[in-house]
């Protein structure tokens, strides 16, 4: 009887050599045991040694492990009086929740006393610690500003071009602004943005002159704009909640650049609302002075005393949004630049450069009542400084850090990145 010929020799002439590759597939083919198999294999182990193996591979594997977790309390759940008595027992629970991390926060959705529970033990999470970014090096400048849209993009006005990015740090989109001015004495530039607008200074170039803000479109559309009278110059601004764009100014002519006047822009149509806090005392220079907590807009101001002009009388006005002042907050710290706030806690950039006491560029963590809740340092370089607060963004607060570098014309920042610290 003639033998068989194999499937994989019908195409090939008889007596030849076949290709190799029908055995290298059938050599690299997985042996996949049964589903039916391994349960009954396993069935037959000892407990101990099925205990071992599962928690192996739930260590392994984080989905591993949560279906585990899951599968636990469906068969074997805790007995109602250790839930009662321990999980739900306001005494115990602070020892449960406290060592908790930031990322463990789906556990305040738990139930209600837990999310009383993890609220009463969430300030030692919202401690500024430095997280990895992803930020573009080519787009850092010394004079760099962000914002970040309620959509979740960030926007960065970078020298002249502004650019948006996505919370991956994608730059999404560029372009030009030709018009772009840098703030008084060439500060920071000065600009803010929403979904849809990006609101900056304009003006002719190398010539000092901050008297017009522009709204204009992403793309560059421009859509509106209002410009001051007389000596009166733009000197920071914020879009707040409600459509409004809240703007300081200062007189050109006022030699010391220390009295200011807010005043109010509607955001759409950039016409006048109000105006208030004329006489305000605020050291002119390149900084976010504003910030809105609630129904409130907190004022950093800095004084120079005439008597020594390397002492500063700084403190925080604190206004309704309609210009009604409500209180000052006096501050032990000097020197205050960038302020920012998330939920209810203010982040104020302080420059105790010209400070008789330590030197250095950090940043506070104060309470909407003014009291200091943590210092915050460069996290890694000892030399290095904080330039500016940027930004809280995707629940992070992004700082421009950088170092004083020695120029022939004078003292000079040298840029260096981006900071990221978690725990807004």
């Amino acid at each position: 009887m003639a033998a068989l010929t194999p499937l994989g020799k019908l195409d090939s002439p008889a007596g030849q050599q076949t290709s190799e590759e029908p055995k290298a597939k059938k050599q690299a083919r997985p042996l996949i045991m049964p589903s039916s198999r391994l349960s009954a294999r396993l069935g037959q182990l000892p407990h101990n040694m099925l205990a071992e193996l599962a928690t192996q591979l739930c260590s392994e594997s984080p989905a591993l492990q949560l279906a585990a977790e899951e599968c636990m309390a469906a068969h074997t759940p805790l007995p109602h009086e250790m839930v009662e008595r321990v999980l739900l027992s306001p005494d115990l629970l602070p020892h449960i929740l406290g060592p908790l991390k930031a990322e463990d926060g789906t556990a305040a959705a738990v139930c209600s006393l837990w999310l009383t529970g993890w609220k009463a033990t969430n300030e030692p999470r919202r401690r500024l610690k430095q997280v990895p970014l992803d930020f573009p090096e080519e787009l850092v400048t010394s004079g760099m500003q962000m914002v970040g849209t309620p959509d979740g993009r960030l926007v960065v006005c970078a020298g002249s071009e502004v650019h948006i990015l996505d919370r991956s740090m994608r730059v999404l989109q560029s372009r030009a602004v030709s018009s772009l001015q840098r703030g008084p004495g060439g500060a920071d530039t000065w600009f803010a943005a929403d979904d849809d607008s990006i609101f900056y200074l304009a003006g002719k170039m190398l010539i000092q002159d901050s008297r017009t803000v522009c709204r204009s479109t992403h793309d560059g559309t421009t859509v509106a704009e209002h410009r001051l009278d007389g000596p009166d110059q733009f000197f920071c601004g914020l879009l707040a909640p409600g459509g409004l764009l809240y703007c300081m100014i200062y007189d050109l002519w006022d030699v010391t650049s220390s009295v200011v006047e807010i005043i109010v822009l509607d955001a759409q149509t950039m016409q006048l609302r109000h105006r208030f806090g004329l006489g305000l005392p605020c050291q002119v220079s390149g900084g976010q002075h504003l910030c809105v907590v609630a129904d409130e807009l907190y004022v950093s101001c800095r004084q120079t005393y005439e008597s020594n002009m390397q002492t500063y009388n700084d403190r925080l006005q604190v206004f309704s949004l309609t210009g009604e002042h409500r209180r000052t907050i006096m501050g032990e710290w000097e020197g205050a630049r960038h302020l920012c706030s998330a939920k209810d806690r203010l982040y104020l950039e302080v420059d105790q450069l010209h400070s008789r006491r330590e030197r250095g560029c950090r940043v506070l963590v104060l309470s909407l009542q003014g009291d200091i809740l943590q210092v915050v340092t460069h996290p890694t370089e000892p030399t290095a400084l904080f330039k500016s607060i940027c930004c809280c963004f995707d629940h992070k607060l992004l700082v421009l850090d950088g170092e004083k570098a020695f120029h022939p014309q004078g003292w000079r920042w040298v840029r260096r990145g981006v900071l990221a610290l978690q725990g807004v």
